[in-house]
């Protein structure tokens, strides 16, 4: 039986005439069929009502209703307001119905004009009232963003990745060159499911997409997913698996030697009873967000983080709070890999449609998300926009749509206006060894902007492979330092610019054991040229090495300070000891023992390369200190 909710909005109406007996007999027949689910025999009746008295209100009512639902909007719209009388405070529902129909045409302004007619009535249900407010909100977003739209210029990724079926839900690798999609079409026997299919850049242009096989693609549907930075993590939700925790749960395969390993649920702190969907990870690998339904989040779809820690293990999911979670749905989240940006899709920020795009950047240092920006029109319409993901350039955003194409869906991309684009970054790749064996080696990261002393990173290298891969900002200087219990820091100092955006940059990281006579070279230490006062820029070094001092405090040490071969001899030692006492007097005024430490200038006696090309003369330009 069908659910008639126009018969509740209106007090009984006084029979003044014989032909209003007619109507109210010929009506009440109409609702008989409608609830029987009899569309034409009860629009045939309502409308025999209405030729039999035209001021029976509830006739325009349920016609009103019948026009809705087959998608007759501006009919519907016509009668309900001819069935809605001023005087029946059980007709406010009307105005907000009347409002949410015109949100659908859209007409932004006569929605306004019925909500606030809506709000004049008193006494209403208190989720109607949150409904029309909420509305209003999204009128007036509406009104100015189509007044003021975004330059938006998409093109279809072509018959590599798109087919006849339905592709959706693309993820892309940091370096561009490894592209995954869900397509939903014949698996085996023919029977229509989700599977996960691959696409390299090979030669200037997408391969066809392949079938990513049976380690990830099974008998059932496989989709959501998310590839990591690296190309070698793919997070994806699979549901109604016989190791499923709950309806829908995130899996994980990792790929090695080219090839793609059976998947595994990742385990009860992240999966439970309820729905966990969308995974998207952060650059370093660290961050994985994802959708939940579970308990303790702001509406019923919220966006919540887990951290994997050092020993392999997700951390209790966090949610991400009222900034980014309303009342309502937050889904699709997408971190992008300069590790500031989230977009994700809402439908409980103001927007123009069900669900609208956004994004959020993270503001330091307190990490904390910004007020979502709604990405505007027409990259946000009427209908529902998710599952956008953008580039590694920053302003390459590709999305799902059934606009035109080879399929039902299609996978477009354009370029984000500027106000929206995320930054550019490169990437660094980092390889962690013990310096005499070779042995991968499990060591903690942190990577640090040297100008503005913000920690970008801080994180660790896998152990079974001592490889750690990262995006960051590009063009910018960064500071490297890398540490494990028993071994020598080590410290690098690099710049990521418009070619490391292009290519990784590599770095090999040989780890010194703490023994007698070790050195290592102090990268991040900077003076001014013929100067011997630390720069500021220093600190982020002097401090790696106030810890490593202040955790072994068995440890005897010397500084050394070491020259180019420009300028006199006597010149060069003044100024490399003078260099090597400034560091030995920082340590000192930070609470470590002179008796552990002496400082000694060596000038230009101890050269580590050539000195007749600058490049030469600034890696002879050193501090360094020596285990003693």
């Amino acid at each position: 039986m069908k659910k008639f909710i126009i018969l509740l909005l209106f007090i009984p109406y006084i029979i003044f005439s014989q032909n209003t007996s007619k109507a109210k007999k010929a009506y009440t027949k109409a609702v008989d069929f409608f609830q029987d689910s009899n569309d034409k025999k009860a629009k045939e009746l309502v409308q025999s009502a209405i030729r039999h008295d035209a001021n029976y209100l509830p006739s325009y009512l349920l016609l009103g209703q019948l026009e809705e639902e087959v998608g007759n909007i501006e009919s519907a719209i016509h009668n309900y307001l001819k069935g809605i009388s001023d005087n029946n405070p059980y007709n406010a529902w009307g105005y907000w119905k009347v409002g949410m129909l015109y949100m659908q045409i859209p007409n932004y302004v006569e929605a306004q004009r019925a909500f606030n007619h809506f709000l004049t009535f008193k006494n209403q249900k208190s989720n109607k009232i949150e409904s029309a407010r909420k509305e209003l909100k999204n009128c007036k977003f509406s009104i100015d963003a189509i007044a003021n739209p975004k330059p938006f210029d998409f093109k279809n990724m072509g018959d590599a990745i798109n087919s006849q079926w339905e592709e959706y839900l693309p993820s892309v690798s940091a370096d561009g060159k490894l592209f995954v999609i869900t397509r939903r079409g014949p698996h085996q026997n023919n029977v229509i499911s989700e599977d996960f299919y691959q696409s390299e850049y090979l030669n200037g242009k997408w391969t066809k997409a392949q079938n990513m096989g049976p380690s990830v693609n099974t008998m059932g549907n496989e989709g959501a997913q998310c590839l990591a930075p690296n190309g070698k993590l793919l997070f994806f939700t699979a549901c109604d698996r016989e190791d499923g925790l709950g309806r829908c749960d995130i899996y994980i395969s990792i790929k090695r030697n080219g090839q793609w390993s059976d998947a595994r649920n990742i385990g009860p702190t992240i999966n439970t009873k309820y729905w966990e969907s969308q995974p998207t990870i952060s650059p370093d690998g660290r961050e994985l967000y994802f959708v939940s339904n579970r308990p303790g989040g702001y509406g019923d779809m919220d966006i919540w983080k887990s951290i994997l820690s050092e020993q392999g293990t997700f951390s209790e999911p966090v949610n991400l709070g009222s900034t980014i979670n309303t009342p309502y749905d937050e889904m699709s989240p997408f971190i992008h890999t300069d590790n500031q940006s989230l977009y994700f899709a809402s439908n409980g920020h103001p927007g123009l449609g069900d669900f609208d795009l956004f994004l959020s950047r993270r503001e330091y240092p307190a990490a904390s998300w910004k007020n979502p920006i709604n990405l505007g029109y027409p990259i946000n319409t009427l209908g529902v926009e998710n599952s956008l993901i953008v580039a590694s350039d920053g302003k390459t955003a590709y999305f799902v749509s059934d606009k035109s194409g080879f399929g039902q869906e299609d996978i477009f991309w354009f370029y984000l206006p500027n106000d929206i684009q995320s930054q550019k970054v490169a990437y660094l790749n980092a390889k962690v060894y013990d310096a005499v064996n070779k042995t991968p080696i499990k060591s903690s990261i942190e990577i640090i902007d040297v100008i503005t002393g913000k920690v970008m990173i801080s994180s660790f290298s896998f152990s079974n492979s001592g490889e750690f891969f990262t995006c960051l900002p590009a063009n910018a200087n960064y500071a490297v330092n890398i540490s494990k219990e028993g071994y020598l820091f080590h410290s690098e100092n690099f710049t990521l610019d418009e070619q490391s955006a292009l290519k990784a940059l590599n770095l090999d990281i040989p780890l010194q054991k703490i023994n007698k006579g070790s050195k290592i070279v102090l990268k991040n230490i900077f003076f001014d040229t013929d100067d011997y006062t630390l720069k500021k820029e220093s600190n982020i070094e002097l401090n790696t090495l106030l810890n490593f001092m202040n955790n072994n405090i068995e440890l005897k040490v010397e500084i050394e300070g070491h020259t180019d071969n420009v300028g006199s001899e006597s010149y060069n030692y003044k100024l490399s000891n003078n260099r090597a006492k400034a560091v030995y007097d920082y340590l000192i005024n930070n609470g470590v023992s002179a008796k552990r430490m002496t400082f000694k200038g060596f000038g230009a006696n101890k050269p580590i390369t050539s000195n007749d090309t600058e490049e030469g003369r600034a890696i002879n330009r050193r501090t360094a200190f020596k285990i003693k």
